[in-house]
């Protein structure tokens, strides 16, 4: 299996649905190693060289387990520490989605948190999934934390349970 088709199964088996897979995902998040790659068809070695070469930190093995690290509609208990923040961080998302965000601030819907970018150009990959023609939103991280705002550093994101409108800054990219 290539590289890339098996982060995303990887990533939608142990944040979303392990059932499918009858995977089971303990408090935390993590599965056992053998039963994922048994499930996945691959060998332990491959889902290992894929986390160590991982270039955005999604996955974490410990030991003979392995989940992901952010990203679950799955009911886990990942403990996140506070983190400060850069100054600023971006959000992409779809048009149809901007009077609301606007209005009512950033809502992790189906997911636990808020995912933001750290940079420009991962907003806008993560708000392509949703739109061909995304908006990019400019978050005063630096005034949010400030003011309260706990926030987590997950990998390449960060993480907030819900951000108000008054952090939004500007839309920076409209396609």
């Amino acid at each position: 299996m290539d590289k890339i088709r098996l982060s995303k199964k990887l990533a939608y088996i142990l944040r979303h649905n392990p059932l499918k897979y009858n995977l089971v995902l303990d408090r935390y998040g993590f599965a056992i190693l053998k039963r994922v790659a048994e499930a996945l068809g691959v060998g332990e070695e491959e889902i290992r060289e894929l986390v160590k070469n991982q270039e955005k930190k999604r996955f974490e093995i410990k030991g003979n387990k392995i989940r992901a690290l952010y990203g679950h509609s799955a009911h886990i208990e990942i403990i996140y520490k506070p983190s400060s923040p850069p100054s600023n961080l971006y959000h992409g998302t779809s048009r149809k989605m901007v009077k609301s965000i606007e209005k009512e601030g950033l809502k992790p819907m189906q997911r636990k948190y808020v995912h933001l970018s750290k940079n420009i150009e991962d907003a806008i990959s993560v708000g392509k999934r949703k739109d061909p023609n995304p908006v990019v939103f400019v978050i005063d991280a630096e005034k949010a934390h400030k003011d309260g705002i706990l926030f987590y550093e997950a990998g390449p994101v960060f993480l907030v349970d819900y951000l108000p409108p008054q952090y939004i800054k500007e839309i920076l990219y409209r396609s």
